[in-house]
């Protein structure tokens, strides 16, 4: 309950930088509540003038005032309604809008290994379902909540004034309806978390169905796929079941709520008629008034069912939104146009766990412009050294310098601005092919963006799509893994900063392409640094220094030539890859 608790105050303060919005909500929630609960004392009114023309006293002009003035709080409290209908979901909307904005804006604050523990679908499941369930929710309930605040209150007011008796009866037998409507509802709180967390399970599995596609039919997986989605599918179905069934009763037992104060009043004022206690009149105010009073305990209920998957959601975003993000307490200023590349590895240690170290003690000395290629068997540490050169990681002990400067000095900006990357890993966008090599960069030029298209063999690709440069990269574009690997060396080319790094980046492209990729990318190199992970180890025999890794340590080192006339680990390691072929 504290937790429920805490995510709702969390929502209100989203809510509240929305004041402007809110105060008109609340201001037509506070006139319809107040018109609606003075309209049943006009009700008395005309009840009390039609009794007193039963007995040959009729006043045509007091009942004829009495309804005109009921015809108008009626009409007066429909239209405050209405215009807080047409108010709150915006209310609500924006608070989505900003929900979203700020998830969006932490998913790039937050580190690395965040989203390599966390499944891809509970991620996205987190910033587009949770938040759309949140905000649907809020659209219906806030308002109900204001309204049915202020109507409880002014009707529990009127009541007491019109007569004790029966207000008491009231209120005692609506709390004794809304206690046995808490009970059963609290019984359903587990199911709606539960739900969440299933519908991100079944987001992910149908991710990594879909990426995976290839794989599970060359291995004939589809049976143990198809197995562990029915498994999935079917707690879901249990938790659905379960929690519907809870959100099912919300309705019975608002009607049961509004019903006993009902039959309550009905009775005693009954009683109190009879025996000159009260009038008729005040009879017919408190049916309505018991009405009044139990609708929006009733809503309140009702409204539970989208309450709490609502909060289950909220859980989940801000779980998100409360993680750590990356530091940059980088004060030095650097002028990244004056950056030579010069690289030092001092002593660095490094372990995903604090208590498993991985890197143990790398030290190296990147010589401006040098071209350095990093190999090693999987696991050995490759892609770790390049995530803490990026700061993707922060390390555990020892230190990076560029050009002297700790990266630990400089702001993220600045270091990001040095570096251009290409992974194994393709990524492009759905805009054209000209956005996805430009991207980011500003004030490129019509003939450096052929030079590198000439460069990268992008030429023949473009000139044979349907719009040139303009084709938009889109299933129907239908451009193979590597062509996707030319366009991002043609972006990290555009981006010309001072640091390249290649992530295995020639694993997708024949070999035919790969000569042409390797031709260009020594000419981007000249003068800039350049750090190469490559498996097929023909391709780095040019690298004027060749990290040989193993454990997370330097094992041997030097030049191609140097490490062959060794005939160490990295003599056998090339001349098995000829064996092999």
């Amino acid at each position: 309950m504290k937790k429920n608790n805490h995510v709702f105050i969390r929502i209100l303060k989203y809510i509240r930088s929305l004041w402007g919005t809110l105060a008109v909500v609340v201001i037509f929630s506070l006139l319809g509540s107040y018109f609606n609960v003075i309209l049943p004392g006009y009700t008395k009114g005309i009840v009390e003038e039609t009794q007193k023309g039963i007995g040959g006293s009729f006043d045509v002009q007091a009942a004829g005032r009495c309804i005109f003035l009921a015809a108008g709080t009626l009409c007066l409290s429909l239209m405050c309604t209405l215009i807080q209908s047409q108010i709150a979901p915006i209310l609500s909307q924006r608070t989505g809008q900003k929900m979203r904005r700020e998830v969006n804006e932490k998913a790039n604050r937050i580190p690395l290994n965040y989203f390599d523990t966390t499944p891809e679908g509970e991620t996205l499941s987190t910033m587009t379902n949770d938040i759309d369930i949140l905000a649907s929710a809020f659209s219906g309930t806030l308002p109900t909540l204001i309204t049915s605040g202020a109507t409880l209150i002014g009707c529990l007011i009127m009541m007491f004034m019109a007569d004790i008796t029966l207000a008491v009866i009231t209120v005692v037998t609506t709390i004794a309806g809304l206690m046995i409507s808490a009970k059963v509802l609290a019984k359903g709180r587990p199911y709606f978390k539960k739900n969440q967390d299933l519908i991100a399970g079944i987001n992910a599995h149908v991710n990594e169905d879909i990426k995976g596609h290839l794989i599970i039919k060359s291995f004939n997986a589809e049976k143990e796929v198809i197995e562990s989605f029915e498994k999935i599918n079917s707690d879901l179905f249990e938790q659905m079941w379960k929690s519907q069934l809870v959100s099912s009763l919300t309705i019975p037992l608002g009607l049961l709520t509004n019903n006993l104060s009902y039959i309550a009043v009905c009775i005693a004022g009954a009683v109190l008629v009879m025996t000159g206690h009260t009038g008729m009149g005040t009879v017919v105010a408190f049916i309505q008034y018991a009405q009044i009073f139990a609708s929006p305990i009733s809503q309140s209920i009702q409204s539970a069912g989208t309450i709490q998957p609502a909060l289950a959601a909220g859980e989940r975003i801000f779980r998100m939104l409360d993680q750590p993000e990356m530091e940059d307490c980088g004060t030095t200023e650097v002028d990244v146009d004056t950056v030579r590349g010069e690289v030092d590895f001092d002593h660095v240690k490094f372990g995903y766990d604090p208590e498993h170290i991985i890197v143990h003690d790398f030290s190296c000395h990147v010589r401006p412009g040098q071209k350095v290629a990093i190999v090693g068997p999987t696991g050995a540490g490759k892609s770790t050294l390049i995530n803490l050169l990026t700061r993707f990681y922060e390390v555990n002990g020892g230190d990076i310098r560029i050009d002297g400067t700790s990266i630990y000095d400089m702001s993220r900006k600045d270091l990001h601005d040095m570096i251009s990357m290409v992974l194994q890993e393709t990524w492009t966008f759905g805009g054209s092919i000209r956005d996805n090599i430009i991207y980011s960069k500003q004030g490129v030029t019509d003939e450096r963006l052929q030079e590198v298209i000439d460069s990268c063999g992008l030429r023949d690709m473009i000139s044979m799509s349907s719009d040139g440069l303009d084709t938009v990269l889109d299933e129907e574009a239908g451009i193979s893994a590597g062509q996707k690997q030319l366009i991002t060396i043609a972006r990290a080319m555009i981006d010309d900063a001072p640091i390249l790094i290649l992530d295995e980046a020639t694993s997708s492209v024949d070999t035919r392409t790969e000569r042409l990729i390797s031709d260009a990318v020594d000419k981007l190199m000249e003068g800039r640094t350049g750090f190469v992970i490559a498996h097929r180890l023909s391709t780095i025999r040019n690298a004027d220094m060749i990290l040989v890794l193993k454990d997370g340590d330097i094992i041997e080192n030097g030049t191609h030539e140097e490490l062959m006339a060794k005939g160490g680990f990295y003599s056998d390691l090339y001349m098995s890859q000829f064996d092999n072929a």
